[in-house]
C-alpha cells in the first residue's frame, strides 16, 4: 500500500488523539483520507459544520484507518471500482454483511468517529466488541484540509473556470420573457451536458426588477418571474466535480442600468480587488478582510449600500474545497492568519431598495507573496442589451 504524503499528514493528526483507529462512513473526511475523487458521497446541502446526525443512516462504504497509516475501505459491489487499490485495501460485501466484515479490519478499544452515520457506527461497533468506546473526531482534520496541495489547487482551478464559463453561457441566452427558473435550468444544463458530476448547491439566479413589490426587499426572490428590462439577476452558483466544489457570484442588470446602481457594482467590483491586493501571508488576519472592503465601499461612497455594515458582519465568507463551505469562516472577529495553500470565498453585497440586489463572490487562492483570484469573470460586465442575445 502506498503512504502519500497526505496519508502522512492525516496520520500525524491522528497519533495526536492518543486513539487506536479511525471510522468513518462515506463524507468529506472520508474522501481525503482515501483520496477519492469519483465516488459521490452524499453531501449537506450547505456544510454549515451544524452538529447532526450524518446524510445517511446506514453506510454504503466505510473507512477504517489503523494507527500505522493503512487504510482499509468497506463497500458495496457497485462501490469497488471508485477505490485506488494502491493507497487503500479494499474490501466488497454487502451492506447486511459489514458487521461481521468489521470484526476482522477494526483493531483496538478507542475508536475515533465523524458524525455521518454515527448512531450506526456507534451500535454496530458494541455488537463488534462491547468494550470499545468511540470518540467523535470530525474535525480531525480541518488544520490540513484547509491547506490545499498542488493536486487540490488544479482541480479547483478548472472548476472555477468551468464555473465562469457557465454563467457567460446564460448571460448570451438571457431572453426577455423567460423566468428565474429558466435561467436556473441553464445552469444546470451546461453541467449536465459537459460531464460535470453535481451541484455544490443550488444554483440562484436571483430576479428583482426595479420600481416593483420585488425589489423592496433582498429576499425572497420568486422562481416564476419574468425577466424583463430594468430587472437585477443575483447570480450564486456552484458545482462539484472529481471531488471538489466551486462557489461563485456576479450581478448582471437586463437593460439600462441608473448610474447610480452601476456605478454602486463597480465600486463592489472594486472593493473585492481592494481586499485581495492587501491581502499579506502570514500577516493578514481573516478579520482583516471585510475591514478592507468597507473601507474602499467608502472612499467611493457606496458604504451605506453594503448589504452588512462593519460592525454588525458576521464574516464574509468561507474556505471552500470537498465541502463547499469548509471551516473556518471569514469572521471578523476572527484571529486566523492566512496562509499560502489556503482557498477562500469572498461575498461582499449590496442592496439598492426599489432597484435590485447585488452580490459579487469570488474563489481567492492565498499564494507565497499575496493573492490571486481563481475566478475571472469580466468585472466590467454589468449591462445586458437583449438585442444582441436574440
Amino acid at each position: 500500500m502506498i503512504i502519500t504524503k497526505r496519508r502522512e499528514n492525516c496520520l500525524k493528526e491522528f497519533k495526536k488523539t492518543g486513539l487506536d483507529g479511525l471510522l468513518l462512513a462515506s463524507s468529506a473526511n472520508f474522501q481525503y483520507l482515501t483520496e477519492t475523487s469519483s465516488y459521490m458521497w452524499q453531501r449537506y446541502c450547505f456544510n454549515l459544520n451544524v452538529e447532526v446526525s450524518g446524510a445517511r443512516i446506514i453506510p454504503e462504504a466505510l473507512c477504517y484507518m489503523d494507527n500505522e497509516g493503512k487504510t482499509t475501505i468497506l463497500c458495496i459491489p457497485s462501490l469497488k471500482l471508485h477505490f485506488d487499490t494502491n493507497k487503500n485495501d479494499v474490501v466488497v460485501s454487502y451492506m447486511d454483511q459489514f458487521e461481521d466484515e468489521l470484526r476482522h479490519i477494526v483493531k483496538g478499544k478507542k475508536i475515533g468517529i465523524g458524525r455521518d452515520c454515527d448512531d450506526w457506527i456507534k451500535r454496530t461497533l458494541k455488537e463488534v466488541d462491547p468494550e470499545i468506546e468511540t470518540t467523535l473526531v470530525e474535525t480531525i482534520f480541518d488544520d490540513i484540509r484547509r491547506i490545499k496541495d498542488e493536486y487540490e489547487i488544479d482541480k479547483m482551478r478548472k472548476l472555477a473556470k468551468f464555473t465562469d464559463d457557465a454563467v457567460m453561457y446564460v448571460c448570451r441566452h438571457l431572453k426577455k420573457g423567460m423566468t428565474m427558473f429558466d435561467a436556473e435550468r441553464m445552469i444546470v444544463d451546461y453541467g449536465l451536458l459537459n460531464g460535470v458530476q453535481d451541484l455544490s448547491f443550488p444554483p440562484t439566479c436571483g430576479f428583482k426588477t426595479r420600481n416593483t413589490e420585488n425589489a423592496l426587499n433582498i429576499e425572497p426572490f420568486e422562481s416564476e418571474r419574468e425577466l424583463v428590462d430594468g430587472t437585477m439577476i443575483a447570480f450564486d452558483i456552484g458545482y462539484m466535480d472529481q471531488g471538489y466544489c466551486s462557489d461563485w457570484g456576479r450581478t448582471v442588470y437586463c437593460g439600462k442600468a441608473p448610474e447610480e446602481v452601476k456605478n454602486g457594482y463597480k465600486a463592489l467590483q472594486a472593493a473585492q480587488v481592494y481586499m485581495v491586493e492587501n491581502i499579506k501571508p502570514g500577516v493578514t488576519r481573516f478579520g482583516d478582510l471585510y475591514g478592507y472592503i468597507c473601507d474602499k465601499a467608502q472612499e467611493l461612497g457606496y458604504y451605506d449600500h453594503l448589504r452588512f455594515k462593519r460592525e454588525e458582519v458576521g464574516g464574509n465568507g468561507h474556505h471552500i474545497g470537498i465541502e463547499v463551505h469548509e471551516v473556518p469562516f471569514l469572521k471578523n472577529t476572527s484571529d486566523l492568519i492566512l496562509q499560502p495553500g489556503m482557498i477562500f470565498c469572498s461575498e461582499p453585497k449590496m442592496f439598492f431598495k426599489n432597484e435590485g440586489y447585488m452580490r459579487v463572490e469570488d474563489m481567492i487562492l492565498v499564494t507565497e507573496d499575496g493573492a490571486e483570484f481563481l475566478t475571472n469573470f469580466d468585472r466590467d460586465l454589468f449591462e445586458i442589451d437583449f438585442s444582441k442575445n436574440l
